[in-house]
C-alpha cells in the first residue's frame, strides 16, 4: 500500500513538472491576447500545483500518523522484549539454583545410601553371630531388647531418610523440568518478540524513507508554486506594459483628433471669415452702385447698421460656451468623496504581485461604492477593463491633458459621454491589481503621466 501511494506521488509531481514545461514563456512581440491566455494558463498551473501541494501534505499528515503508530508499537514491542529477558534471567537463575539444589540432593541421597550399604555390609559379614553374640552377652531380657529395637531403629531410620531424600530429588527434579519448560516457552516468546520487532523497524524503514520522498515533493511543488508565481507577476507586468502602452496610442491618437478637428475648425471659421468678408464687400459695391448720386449719410447709416448687425452675430456665438458640458475650467477638483491619499506618486514597493513599482498616479483610500467624480469637464475617451486596472475610466479635457480612474466596482459613463467637472462617473472598489478598496488617479499631460498632486 505504501509502495502504491509513493507510485502515485511521483506520478503526480512528474505530471506538474510536465504540466510546467508546457506553458508558453513571453516571446518579445506577443500580443496583449497571447500574455492573457499565457497568464491563464500559469493561473491553472498554479492551481494544479496547490492542489497536488495539498493532497501531498495530507499524504504527509497520515504517512507521520502511521509512523507515530509504528513507534508507539516499536516501543510496546521492545518494552516486551525487556520483560521477558528480565523473567527470562530470572527463570535461568531459578533453574541454576534449582539445579544446584537437586546435586546437593542427589548428592544427601548417594551418602545416605552409601552409609546405609556399609551398615548391611557390615552386619552381613558378622553373619548370625553378631545377633548370638548380643543374645549371649547380655546379662538380662532387657538388654536384649535394648540392642534388638536400636537395630530396627536404625534400620527404620535409614529406611525414612532414603524415603525422604528420594522425594526431595524427585520435586527437585520436577521443579527443573517445569522450570526448563518455561525457560523454553520464553526464549520462544522472545524470539517471537524479536521477530515482530524487526518486521515492524522494515515498514517503519520503508514509511521514513517514503516521508523522505513525500517531503522532497512537497519541496518541488513549492518550487514550482514560487516559479509560477515569479511568472504570473512577471506576464501581469507586461500585460500592464502593454495596457500602458496601448493607453498612450489612444491618448496619442485623442491627441491626433482633437488637433485634426481644430484644424478642420480653424479652416472653417477661417473659410467662413473669408466669405463673411467677400459677402460684405460685394453688399457694399452693389449699395453704392444702386444709390448713385444719394447723399453720403444714408451710405454711412447702411454701414453702421450692417456693422452693427455682424458684432450682434459674432457675440451670440461665443456666449454660453463655459458652461456646457463637457468643457474643460481649467482647475481639478478633489476626485473622490472623501478618502485620504494612501500611496503617493513615483517610485516604492509593490504592494502586491503584479503592481507597478513606478507609480504613476496616487490611490486614494475610501470605502467600497464611494462616488468618483470628474476631476474636470471633458469627454469620456475609455471605459474598459484589465487585470491590473480593474474597471477603469479615461476623460479628455482637451490641450493633451486627460484624467484616468481606476480599480472601479463599477463604471456610470460611457465612451463619447461629455462630462462636466463633479459628475459622477464610477464607483470606488478594488478590481484588478488592488490590497483594498481605493481609487488610483492618474493626470497624463500630452501621454505622459504626470504627480497629480499639483492639479488637485
Amino acid at each position: 500500500m505504501g509502495s502504491k501511494v509513493l507510485r502515485t506521488l511521483k506520478a503526480a509531481v512528474a505530471f506538474s513538472l510536465v504540466f510546467s514545461l508546457s506553458v508558453p514563456a513571453f516571446a518579445a512581440g506577443s500580443t496583449k491576447e497571447e500574455v492573457q491566455q499565457t497568464l491563464s494558463e500559469l493561473q491553472s498551473q498554479k492551481a494544479a500545483l496547490e492542489s497536488r501541494l495539498a493532497d501531498l501534505q495530507a499524504n504527509k499528515a497520515d504517512t507521520e500518523s502511521y509512523i507515530a503508530q509504528l513507534d508507539t508499537e516499536l516501543t510496546a514491542v521492545y518494552e516486551e522484549i525487556q520483560r521477558i529477558s528480565s523473567e527470562l534471567d530470572q527463570t535461568e537463575a531459578d533453574l541454576a539454583q534449582t539445579q544446584e539444589d537437586l546435586q546437593v540432593a542427589k548428592d544427601k541421597e548417594a551418602e545416605q545410601y552409601e552409609a546405609l550399604k556399609a551398615r548391611i555390609r557390615a552386619m552381613y559379614e558378622a553373619g548370625d553371630t553378631s545377633m548370638m553374640e548380643i543374645f549371649m552377652q547380655a546379662e538380662d531380657i532387657a538388654t536384649i531388647l535394648n540392642a534388638t529395637e536400636y537395630i530396627s531403629r536404625i534400620s527404620d531410620y535409614d529406611n525414612a531418610l532414603l524415603e525422604a531424600l528420594n522425594e526431595t530429588r524427585l520435586q527437585i527434579e520436577d521443579l527443573e523440568a517445569q522450570l526448563e519448560q518455561q525457560k523454553a516457552e520464553l526464549e520462544n516468546l522472545k524470539t517471537q518478540q524479536e521477530s515482530k520487532q524487526e518486521e515492524l523497524q522494515i515498514v517503519m524503514d520503508a514509511k521514513q524513507a517514503e516521508l523522505g520522498d513525500i517531503e522532497g515533493s512537497i519541496g518541488d511543488a513549492y518550487d514550482g508554486i514560487y516559479s509560477t508565481e515569479a511568472e504570473i507577476a512577471e506576464n501581469k507586468q507586461i500585460l500592464a506594459d502593454i495596457e500602458y502602452q496601448e493607453e498612450l496610442q489612444r491618448q496619442a491618437e485623442l491627441k491626433r483628433q482633437q488637433e485634426e478637428a481644430a484644424r478642420k475648425k480653424a479652416e472653417e471659421e477661417a473659410l467662413k471669415q473669408q466669405q463673411a468678408a467677400a459677402s460684405q464687400n460685394n453688399s457694399q459695391n452693389s449699395s453704392t452702385s444702386a444709390s448713385g448720386s444719394s447723399s453720403s449719410s444714408g451710405s454711412t447709416s447702411t454701414s453702421t447698421s450692417t456693422g452693427s448687425s455682424s458684432t450682434g452675430s459674432t457675440g451670440s456665438s461665443s456666449t454660453g460656451s463655459s458652461s456646457s458640458a463637457g468643457t474643460a475650467t481649467g482647475g481639478f477638483i478633489w476626485p473622490c468623496a472623501g478618502g485620504y491619499i494612501s500611496s503617493g506618486f513615483g517610485g516604492r514597493v509593490s504592494p502586491t504581485a503584479g503592481a507597478s513599482s513606478n507609480h504613476q498616479g496616487i490611490d486614494i483610500a475610501a470605502g467600497s461604492g464611494t462616488a468618483i467624480y470628474a476631476a474636470d469637464g471633458g469627454v469620456v475617451t475609455t471605459v474598459s477593463y484589465s487585470a491590473a486596472r480593474g474597471n477603469y475610466v479615461v476623460v479628455s479635457h482637451g490641450n493633451g491633458l486627460s484624467t484616468l480612474y481606476q480599480h472601479c466596482s463599477s463604471v456610470s459613463a460611457s465612451v463619447g459621454q461629455s462630462v462636466s467637472q463633479g459628475d459622477v462617473i464610477a464607483y470606488v472598489g478594488s478590481t484588478g491589481y488592488s490590497t483594498g478598496p481605493h481609487l488610483h488617479f492618474e493626470v497624463w499631460v500630452n501621454g505622459t503621466p504626470v504627480n497629480p498632486a499639483s492639479y488637485i
